[in-house]
């Protein structure tokens, strides 16, 4: 058959993939856009699912068109199968199947994105051939943890052009990731992998050759400029230009990682000095003690597999970077303002018990985050008990966290949160997944770290140092996690340096030789139908992307009481994603404000049909109803204590709640039954005033102040920095 003249000599669809992959690597974690009211993750995922459809719509294609393809296998190939045959059937068993399938509003780590990480895995063991490549990865990982670490830095001196809500940023940094902790373990991951690149062999040309410095240096520095320009002179609304931007951003990156090796090997080790000492810094500045307990361990893990060999050979470069590390610990450290120790220490404190004999003792007490891990953990065990073999399903948790957490966990963490993660990996597969699937789990990390292990004995140096590196980078993220949980932008780098693992040491080979591609041979209806295919899997791919834009404007005219328009925006979030919980609640709080009774009923009644453990439904619906029978009757009375009890049900610690049953239980004419309802509220959440108030006036009432001095006195121990306990405890002697 004669040829087109159309063919083309250039077109390789593996380097169309190792481009997409290398996009991935460096915009998840860095992306986002203010416009969302999950500035970070919203963003990371809607993309990170866009590049996974392109980058697999590219893969089928090529398989229509070559009809083959050389599939790599892995041990980790099973494992990770039934690890997420598992994780589908604990979604299909979940408590809310629709959010284990999509994901958690903020977190979307619903199945579909453990599917994600499967594919990632896949793509990296098939389309990442040789050690060019696995560099190509480690430098786009350094490029992103770079660009990141220097933002971080941007925030701890108070000059971020940007107002971040949660997080004090010149506290702990929180860079393109949005929390310190996410942030420190993508950090860490980054690092060693940049201790790879410092540290492997390189061949030292006697002169510099300045002129071809310029191009590989300037596509580095111009992604890392870029960026910050982007930060300074862009408005949350140039949509066009902040997409153009980060366009740019990332083909900086991209091109830098294809001629990163052009440097001279000197120009290269200071770039990367300095890439390291800005991820360190960053490290310093989340104080984060997972991140500070991972770099230890990683260290150690990367000193034992890259041998005394590497060690001695580069003696240099570490001992310039060691004193770089010092030098950056100490300063950090003498600097009471900036110093981590001082916030560990601030959570540790001496508390003295009183007993009932008037005998006082001390003992140590954790407080902020470190005593709402140890209370979340208790709390995790007994959901386990309870839900053995498949969890509670992915995504659901903060469903039926309040059900089970411990007396202590609220007066640890803020009152009425309800946890969404155990904020620890041993614990958190097993309770959203089950103990089979984090028996897998537990499968795959040990074969990932035994591959790598029994690999090093036949490597060549170079692969010796990237599985030093690889192993430890993943050691320092395990460790990281076990104080806190992966997010799409970190847990995507995880599983695609899981793959890289099972890549180092095969066999070198070469990439798909770039190939005349004839169209004429081109099987066009299926390849049609899979660009179809293709396309509306990117459309779908931003429903909560852009949903989020409208739920983030409607909440912001909220706040500022514009409350039709408030509404409006959230209709328009709700018509995108129907089934989001948290929008129905709003809406509803909008009309309530608006004194649209009927509107909000539809709305609140709505939400516990789409949303039936979210207790604040109810609880609305309750106080609604409350309010209804003011006017209309005992009827509306009866359905405020239904939904209010319902409300109850879900999360026993729910003190408003309490509050209301008192309330009602006052109506009724029992004051006895009311004010033990108010004690519960008080116990539950001594901050609240309502439930204070009452606690007094109906002691007062029923003749009770040796029972109110009691209550409010034994608080009043506790929790000594309580004012309106102290008040109150001075009005009743």
């Amino acid at each position: 058959m004669k040829k087109s003249s159309a063919d083309n000599k250039f077109f390789s669809f593996d380097a169309l993939i190792e481009v997409c992959l290398l996009v991935i690597v460096f915009l998840v974690p860095t992306i986002f856009d203010r416009r969302l009211g999950i500035v970070f993750s919203g963003a990371k995922i809607a993309w990170l699912r866009v590049f996974v459809v392109v980058t697999m719509s590219a893969w089928a294609i090529k398989l229509l068109v070559r009809r083959e393809h050389r599939f790599f296998r892995t041990v980790l190939d099973w494992p990770i199968a039934a690890y997420l045959l598992t994780t589908t059937v604990a979604a299909l068993t979940s408590v809310q199947v629709y959010i284990s399938l999509t994901g958690f509003y903020g977190r979307f780590e619903g199945l579909t994105t453990w599917y994600i990480f499967g594919l990632l895995f896949l793509l990296v063991t098939n389309f990442v051939h040789n050690s060019a490549q696995i560099k190509r990865l480690f430098t786009a990982v350094v490029s992103s943890a770079t660009l990141m670490s220097v933002y971080g830095v941007i925030q701890r001196q108070e000059i971020d052009p940007y107002m971040w809500g949660g997080v004090i940023t010149w506290q702990r940094v929180i860079g393109t990731i949005g929390q310190p902790n996410f942030l420190a373990a993508y950090v860490l991951m980054a690092f060693f992998l940049g201790l790879v690149l410092l540290l492997e062999e390189k061949q030292f040309p006697k002169k510099i050759d300045w002129t071809g410095q310029l191009a590989p240096l300037g596509y580095f520095f111009f992604s890392q400029v870029t960026f910050i320009v982007m930060l300074y002179t862009l408005d949350a609304q140039d949509v066009l230009v902040w997409y153009l931007g980060w366009g740019l951003v990332t083909a900086g990156a991209v091109l830098f990682a294809f001629n990163y090796d052009k440097l001279h090997p000197l120009v290269q080790d200071v770039l990367w000095v300095i890439c390291l000492a800005a991820m360190f810094i960053c490290l310093n500045f989340t104080q984060s003690r997972g991140g500070y307990m991972g770099f230890g361990t990683g260290a150690v893990l990367f000193a034992l597999a890259a041998g005394r060999h590497w060690l001695f050979k580069n003696w240099r470069e570490l001992a310039l970077l060691g004193v770089v590390i010092v030098s950056i610990t100490a300063f950090t450290m003498l600097r009471t303002e900036y110093s981590p120790i001082e916030r560990f220490a601030g959570e540790i404190s001496a508390k003295e018990e009183i007993s009932a004999s008037g005998v006082s003792s001390s003992q140590l007490e954790l407080k902020g985050a470190a005593g709402s891990r140890g209370e979340t953990w208790k709390s995790a065990f007994g959901i386990m008990a309870d839900n053995p073999l498949f969890g509670v399903g992915p995504e659901v948790l903060k469903m039926v966290f309040p059900r089970y957490e411990t007396d202590l966990f609220r007066f640890k963490e803020t009152f009425h949160v309800k946890q969404d993660r155990c904020h620890n990996e041993t614990c958190d597969v097993p309770v959203t997944k089950g103990l089979i699937s984090f028996a897998l789990y537990f499968w795959i990390i040990a074969l990932v770290f035994r591959t790598g292990w029994s690999k090093l004995r036949g490597a060549s140096d170079n692969q010796r140092l990237m599985l030093a590196g690889l192993m430890a980078g993943s050691l320092a993220y395990l460790i990281q996690n076990q104080f806190s949980f992966g997010v799409v932008a970190i847990t995507s780098l995880f599983w695609m340096m899981m793959g890289v693992v099972m890549v180092v040491g095969r066999e070198e080979a070469s990439p798909e030789p770039r190939q005349k591609l004839n169209v004429d041979e081109i099987p066009w209806l299926w390849v049609s139908l899979v660009a179809l295919a293709g396309v509306g899997l990117v459309y779908c791919s931003f429903f909560s992307f852009r949903s989020d834009i409208y739920f983030k404007a409607g909440k912001t005219m909220l706040d500022m009481r514009a409350l039709p328009q408030a509404a409006e925006e959230l209709k328009k979030a709700l018509a995108i994603q129907p089934f989001e919980g948290t929008t129905v609640s709003h809406l509803g709080i909008a009309n309530l404000n608006m004194g649209n009774t009927i509107e909000a009923a539809r709305y609140l009644e709505y939400g516990t049909k789409i949303d039936p453990y979210n207790a604040d439904n109810f609880y609305m619906l309750a106080r609604l109803c409350l309010a209804l029978g003011e006017r209309n009757g005992p009827v509306y009375f009866q359905r405020a204590w239904q939904n209010n009890e319902i409300a109850l049900k879900i999360d026993p610690y729910y003190a408003e709640a309490y509050e209301t049953r008192g309330f009602l239980l006052e109506r009724q004419g029992k004051p006895a039954a009311a004010l033990v309802q108010y004690e519960k509220a008080f116990s539950v959440n001594p901050t609240l005033p309502g439930p204070i108030m009452k606690v007094e006036e109906l002691n007062r009432r029923l003749g009770r102040l040796d029972n109110a001095r009691r209550i409010f006195g034994e608080m009043n121990r506790r929790f000594p920095d309580n004012i309106e306990v102290f008040k109150a405890l001075e009005r009743v002697k």
